[in-house]
C-alpha cells in the first residue's frame, strides 16, 4: 500500500541497508562492514519521522503527541511482541539453561526499549565473533531509534512554539529548527568520535554516540524543500555519488576501526546524499536501482526481517554448534518467511485494523498491551 509522500528509492535504500546487516551476520566476508545498514536506517528514520511532524506542525500549528506515539506503537510493536515471546520460546528449548536468566533479562529490557543501556553497561562488544550473543542483541539499534521517537516530537514541538514566539506569525520555521538540530548533532558527533576510540563498547550502544545519525536525516526533512530545486545533474551526481558511499562503505570499513565516530560519517553521509538528491534526481537517480519491485519488496519486509535473523542465528548456532557460512546464509535466507507471515498476518492487520485507525488512544493500549506481553514472558 503506497501513500502520500511514499517514495521508492527509500523503500529500496533500506532493502540494501537490512541485506548489509543479514549477509554480515551472515558470515559473508566479502562485506566486511555489514554492520553499518544499521546506520543507514538511522538516517532513514530522522527523515521520515522529521519530515511527518514538521509537516503536521506547519500544517496544524500543532502536534498531536498521543496521535503521533499510537501510529509507532501499532506500526512496531506487535510484530516485536511476537519476535520476542518467540525467541523466549526457542531459547527455552534450545539455548542452555545457563543463558535463560540472561536472556529473559535481555528480552525484558529489548520490551521497554532500554537494551542498548543494559548491553553498553557490560560493555559488549557487538562486533566480536567469538562470544555467545544475547539472541536479542539486535533490539539495541530499535530501542535507540525508539527513545528518539520518545524525545524528539516533544523537542521539535518546544522549538517551534519557542521560535514562534519570538518571530512574527506565518514566518517559516524550518532555518531555526535546522540550527535546532545541528546543536544537537555536532556534539554527538564529537562525543562520538571521543568515546569510540576510549571506550569502544559504550561507543557503539549508547544513544549519545547515535543521535548525530538521527540528526542527519531530521536536517533533511527540515530542508527538503530546498533539495528538491537543485539541478537535476547535481541532484543525479550526489545522488549516485551517496550509493557508491553507501556501498563502498560495506567492503571499506570492517570491525577493527573505532565505530562509530568518525568512521560512520562514510554510509551516514553517503545515506544522505541518497535522500537529499531523490526528488530532484527522479528517474536518473539511484532510484532507477532502488525502485525496482524486489528492492522495494525486501525493504517492505526489512522491519521483520531486522526482527527474526538474529534470534535464528542464536538458536541454530546453539543447537547445531558453529555455522558454516553456508549454514549461517541459509537461515538468514529461512528468516523470510516468518518475516512475511509477521508482515502480513501481524504488522499489517494490527497497522490498518479499524479498531486502532483512528483512535490513538485505543492504539497507544495496544502498544502498552505489546510491551507487557515480552516483559511478563521474560520476568517469568
Amino acid at each position: 500500500m503506497e501513500h502520500r509522500g511514499f517514495r521508492g528509492d527509500i523503500e529500496g535504500l533500506r532493502a540494501v541497508a537490512v541485506l548489509s546487516v543479514l549477509l554480515w551476520h551472515g558470515g559473508l566476508t566479502a562485506l566486511p562492514g555489514g554492520f553499518v545498514g544499521v546506520d543507514v536506517f538511522f538516517v532513514i528514520s530522522g527523515f521520515l519521522i522529521t519530515r511527518l511532524i514538521v509537516t503536521e506542525i506547519e500544517q496544524t500549528g500543532r502536534l498531536s503527541l498521543i496521535g503521533f506515539y499510537g501510529r509507532r506503537a501499532k506500526r512496531l510493536l506487535p510484530g516485536a511482541a511476537v519476535v520476542l515471546a518467540t525467541t523466549l520460546v526457542l531459547s527455552y528449548l534450545f539455548l542452555p539453561k545457563i543463558r535463560w536468566a540472561e536472556t529473559g533479562w535481555d528480552v525484558v529490557s529489548s520490551g521497554i526499549y532500554a537494551v542498548n543501556w543494559r548491553l553498553a553497561e557490560r560493555s559488549v562488544d557487538y562486533l566480536a565473533s567469538d562470544q555467545a550473543p544475547s539472541a536479542v542483541q539486535h533490539f539495541w539499534s530499535l530501542a535507540v531509534e525508539e527513545q528518539f521517537y520518545l524525545a524528539w516530537p516533544p523537542l521539535l514541538l518546544l522549538a517551534a512554539a519557542l521560535i514562534r514566539r519570538s518571530r512574527r506569525a506565518g514566518r517559516s520555521i524550518r532555518g531555526p529548527l535546522l540550527v535546532c538540530m545541528l546543536l544537537i548533532a555536532v556534539p554527538s558527533l564529537a562525543w562520538s568520535i571521543y568515546l569510540s576510540s576510549s571506550d569502544p563498547g559504550r561507543a557503539y550502544f549508547h544513544s549519545t554516540t547515535r543521535a548525530w545519525e538521527l540528526a542527519i536525516g531530521a536536517g533533511l526533512a527540515i530542508v527538503a524543500a530546498s533539495l528538491a530545486r537543485m539541478p537535476r545533474a547535481l541532484a543525479v551526481v550526489l545522488g549516485w555519488s551517496g550509493m557508491g558511499a553507501v556501498l563502498a562503505s560495506l567492503v571499506v570499513i570492517d570491525r577493527s576501526m573505532p565505530f562509530p565516530g568518525y568512521v560512520a560519517l562514510l554510509p551516514t553521509l553517503g545515506a544522505a546524499a541518497v535522500i537529499a538528491a531523490g526528488p530532484a534526481a527522479g528517474r536518473g537517480g539511484p532510484v532507477m536501482l532502488l525502485g525496482l519491485s524486489p528492492m522495494r519488496a525486501v525493504g517492505s519486509l526489512s522491519y521483520s526481517l531486522y526482527l527474526w535473523h538474529w534470534p535464528l542465528l542464536v538458536v541454530a548456532s546453539a543447537a547445531l554448534g558453529d555455522l558454516s557460512v553456508a549454514q549461517s546464509l541459509t537461515v538468514v535466507a529461512f528468516s523470510f518467511l516468518p518475516a512475511y507471515l509477521t508482515y502480513r498476518f501481524v504488522e499489517n492487520p494490527f497497522r490498518y485494523a479499524q479498531a486502532v485507525q483512528y483512535s490513538p488512544t485505543r492504539a497507544i493500549q495496544l502498544g502498552m498491551l505489546c510491551t507487557a506481553i515480552p516483559v511478563i514472558a521474560g520476568l517469568l
